[in-house]
């Protein structure tokens, strides 16, 4: 696992702007899991190099242009990095457009493609959620977590959430809704698991991996259950040796389906999942709060938080 000391921060002078480039000032950049797995040869995305800036996600405002499709003042979501000034190519970067109720940080949360876009594509998509299922989510108080959490509930789902401390799991039950939150720190997961859903589960959504998704697997539903692999957060520290479930035959048993994705494979349902999220914040039956770090050299401290637990809802650094 990276410690603090791994991480440097420089200044560097943008120069000359080049046809067809913008700079953008990052507002709010996300806190996603998916960027540990860039700091390991083994990871599932592209590595980031040694003494490059980390890749990262965000939203940010246009304050230099030379794009005719970005003027300055524009609001953007892409690749901002871990920078507080990003130039970037403007083909690479997708113009907000913003409605009521609607700010520009949430496009760094519930309507970000690897926040809220992920849950809607695992749940709706993948698991194909229907009213009466028992949802259980993993990770439920994390960015994903909570919107899946709330998207489920929309559906008519009945939702168990899974959570470490008292915190998170009163955040599930006050703020978000679920009918039940499980403390995995705290007693026998499998025993609270089988209490919560006697009938068995209908729909996993894994943002954790490891030892929980077994224990999920044997208390699937007796037939037509549906896992979406979203994460496996429990696994990043040690892409070479991942842990991989022993009960999986569980789902030969049982006819249920286990299937991972990338979101990216999924981007024809953007739209789609945009307006169901959209339309749920406008009417007050989505939220999502911010956890936020301030300032660009705290980057690295909000990176390593996403590990331990210490956070609710969304993570994000505002430069």
């Amino acid at each position: 696992m990276p410690v603090i000391d791994d991480f440097g921060i420089e200044d560097v002078e943008i120069g000359d702007v080049a046809p067809g480039f913008v700079i953008a000032r990052a507002d709010t950049i996300s806190i996603d899991a998916w960027i540990r797995t860039t700091l390991s040869d083994a990871g599932m995305h592209e590595t980031a190099a040694i003494g490059e800036t980390i890749p990262a996600l965000g939203v940010g405002q246009i304050v230099e242009s030379n794009s005719s499709d970005l003027a300055v003042g524009d609001w953007v979501y892409g690749m901002m990095s871990a920078q507080t000034h990003a130039l970037l190519p403007a083909a690479g970067l997708r113009k907000l457009t913003l409605q009521d109720g609607i700010t520009p940080s949430d496009f760094a949360g519930p309507l970000n493609v690897t926040g809220g876009i992920t849950a809607w594509v695992g749940l709706i998509r993948v698991a194909q959620v229907q009213p009466g299922d028992v949802v259980v989510v993993s990770g439920a108080a994390g960015a994903v977590g909570s919107v899946v959490v709330q998207l489920a509930k929309a559906r008519g789902a009945r939702v168990i959430g899974i959570a470490g401390g008292p915190a998170k799991c009163s955040y599930l039950v006050e703020t978000l809704g679920a009918d039940i939150a499980i403390d995995y720190k705290t007693g026998d997961l499998a025993q609270q698991l089988a209490q919560a859903a006697p009938d068995g589960v209908d729909v996993f959504f894994d943002n954790v991996g490891g030892e929980l998704l077994d224990i999920v697997l044997d208390n699937l539903a007796p037939a037509g259950a549906r896992i979406a692999i979203c994460g496996a957060i429990s696994q990043y520290q040690n892409l070479d040796d991942v842990r991989g479930p022993k009960l999986y035959l569980r789902l030969a048993e049982r006819n249920a389906m286990m299937k991972g994705f990338v979101v990216s494979h999924y981007e024809a349902d953007y739209p789609a999942a945009m307006a169901e999220i959209s339309a749920l914040i406008q009417a007050g039956k989505l939220t999502l709060p911010e956890h936020v770090v301030s300032g660009i050299d705290r980057f690295p401290e909000a990176l390593l938080m996403l590990f331990d637990g210490g956070h609710l809802g969304n993570l994000v650094v505002r430069p």
